[in-house]
């Protein structure tokens, strides 16, 4: 079996990576400027290969992928928070949020969806957010575009439902890692109390759901948003 981890080195994504390989995966790693020494030491002697590529800018895709056959599972984690008033978004700041999120997801799902079809357990996962189906005050265009995955899944799922391919989204709520670093101290705290379990998720959780989804006997999970997110519906 053969997975694609789009965002591979992200925090999410690295600990998809691991489960998928666990789970008797060859993984391809996407990236796009972590340290490839450090991610070819942590893999070493693994079944995995790498590809660095900027998804916020216009890339061609045949250039980078062209080498991957008989892909089984397509999981699309990369992504980045947008913190502030919709008025402070810049012309720039908005593109480069709907290009990692939304367009690029759309263009590299296009180019597997027939290699996924020839497959007998084809997997489409998107790490989409609470926030793409609630919204989230001074994260309008974030919450925007995460919704837009959450619509493309829905209506993509129900496109391919007489193929082999399932295609569902994970929604998580709030996952320890890169994004949550961008918070004091304090304010993790305050955010944590908040919280119905009042604990931050792990990655680990998210990437156990993400192998139930690409499991052979998840054929009939498709089209759904898994809410990974703690009892925390706002």
């Amino acid at each position: 079996m053969r997975a694609l981890v789009m965002g591979g080195s992200g925090t999410i994504g690295s600990a998809i990576v691991d489960r998928l390989l666990d789970d008797g995966y060859e993984v391809i790693v996407h990236y796009h400027c972590a340290d490839i020494d450090v991610l070819q030491q942590r893999y070493c002697e693994q079944p995995v290969q790498f590809i660095q590529m900027d998804l916020t800018q216009d890339v061609h895709l045949e250039n980078h992928l062209h080498f991957i056959k008989h892909l089984d599972c397509l999981v699309y984690a990369p992504g980045t928070a947008l913190y502030g008033q919709l008025q402070d978004m810049s012309d720039t700041m908005i593109d480069t949020c709907y290009h990692l999120h939304v367009r690029q997801m759309i263009r590299i799902c296009r180019y597997f969806t027939d290699q996924l079809r020839q497959s007998d357990s084809g997997r489409i996962v998107i790490i989409s957010s609470i926030w793409g189906e609630t919204g989230a005050s001074m994260e309008s265009v974030y919450s925007a575009m995460k919704g837009a995955q959450i619509a493309f899944v829905k209506a993509l799922s129900q496109e391919l439902a007489m193929t082999s391919v399932t295609v569902n989204a994970i929604a998580p709520g709030f996952v320890k890692g890169n994004m949550a670093n961008v918070w004091t101290d304090d304010e993790l705290t305050e955010i944590r109390n908040s919280l119905p379990q009042q604990r931050l998720i792990d990655p680990i959780e998210i990437a156990h759901t993400c192998s139930y989804l690409c499991h052979p006997l998840a054929k009939s999970i498709t089209g759904t948003i898994q809410k990974v997110n703690g009892a925390w519906y706002l």
